[in-house]
């Protein structure tokens, strides 16, 4: 390789990780570190109804002042990072808060925003897509229930824009200071959060390895991501109260989001976010189809980019072995009962291709291992909705 076919490129640091059985119980020695008397906790109805707010609240409020936010169902939007940002004021009013957020995806996207949102003055709204830069942030320590979104340790949060589309925020803002994996948490996750979610770090891990921003170092988190996944996530499944596949699982989507944090994700992203807002399907259960429709063409145009991939998820395979193991993997985790609650009637193609060109989703589109002309979304478009 020529030296003009080099790049330079950073590799970003990771939030300090507390990793394994009872890292929840040092929670209250991490907030400590932060040195804040009060914390604003950020979490859901499903984590209070399993019993988990009331337990990290009683262990945070030995030594602080703490305040709830609770996220309405579904995934964040612009609107609830609005209300919490607002909570977060009230608080910082008295003392400095740090914001710890305990539970999926959807909590901990919107606890990381809170901890940038609050500091200033102006609406979530004024920070979408890097309109306007962020000012600062709260010290922020995430709490992963999930082993999927790798949101833990990512400077992107996904979340619904006033208008209804699935957008996105970065910054350096949002990369928390401190994250706690602890695989008692996702025990009680039901087996189609488990498989669902699994799938979506493993998307993540994917994409990440074969984009057009790849390097070396996030390869190295991405494939052991898929090493993980393959391995654990059918157990993780079968057997939830396995602790060594839980604990694995949430190393993958740690693994996955630190890898994606580095290169970004591609096509199955792009798609993922569009069905998410012309057919509000979950994050994870759109990405996954996404992937399913996808792979096979995106591993045509750039094959020697999945063959490391083919081989961490079974060693030997080629990567045109890929599609069909992607494929065992989703029967072996019964991914087809997983998207049942989601069968609604499917958007039109033309309407799902406005959507995947649309100004949001030009990042991962670009980024994909295989770059798509405009008569290659047309085709990809009338896939997916032919899965659906």
């Amino acid at each position: 390789m020529s030296a003009a076919t080099l790049r330079s490129y950073q590799v970003t640091p990771s939030p300090l990780l507390q990793v394994g059985p009872e890292s929840l119980s040092t929670l209250s020695d991490q907030v400590a570190r932060l040195g804040t008397p009060c914390v604003l906790l950020v979490s859901d109805q499903g984590m209070a109804a399993a019993g988990w707010v009331a337990n990290v609240q009683a262990s945070l409020a030995r030594q602080n002042t703490v305040a709830l936010f609770l996220a309405p169902p579904g995934e964040p939007t612009v609107a609830t990072v609005n209300a919490a940002a607002e909570a977060a004021r009230a608080l910082l009013q008295k003392q400095r808060c740090t914001v710890v957020g305990l539970g999926g995806g959807t909590a901990l996207d919107i606890a990381k925003l809170v901890a940038a949102v609050a500091v200033a003055e102006r609406p979530m709204d004024d920070y979408m897509m890097c309109a306007a830069p962020f000012s600062g942030r709260l010290p922020a320590l995430m709490i992963p229930s999930t082993s999927g979104t790798g949101a833990e340790v990512t400077r992107t949060c996904v979340l619904t824009d006033s208008h209804g589309r699935k957008s996105w925020a970065w910054g350096d803002e949002l990369r928390p200071d401190l994250a706690l994996l602890d695989p008692a948490l996702p025990v009680t996750l039901p087996p189609t959060l488990t498989a669902t979610t699994g799938l979506d770090a493993l998307v993540h891990a994917i994409e990440a390895a074969t984009s057009q921003r790849t390097n070396a170092i996030a390869q190295s988190y991405a494939l052991q991501a898929v090493r993980l996944i393959g391995e654990a996530l059918p157990t993780a499944v079968a057997a939830p109260d396995n602790l060594q596949t839980r604990l694995q699982m949430q190393e993958a989507a740690c693994l996955a989001g630190l890898a994606i944090d580095q290169c970004g994700t591609g096509l199955a992203h792009n798609i993922g976010h569009a069905l998410g807002t012309v057919a509000h399907l979950p994050h994870a259960v759109a990405v996954a189809l996404a992937m399913q429709a996808t792979l096979a063409w995106s591993i045509a145009g750039a094959p020697i980019r999945y063959q490391p991939i083919a081989d961490a998820l079974h060693p030997g395979s080629s990567s045109t072995d890929l599609p069909e193991l992607y494929a065992a993997l989703l029967a072996a985790v019964d991914f087809a009962h997983a998207r049942l609650p989601y069968s609604s009637p499917a958007p039109s193609a033309e309407a799902l291709l406005d959507s995947m060109r649309s100004a949001e989703n030009q990042p991962m589109l670009a980024n994909n291992a295989r770059v798509a002309t405009p008569s290659d979304l047309a085709m990809l478009a009338h896939q997916v909705v032919a899965l659906l």
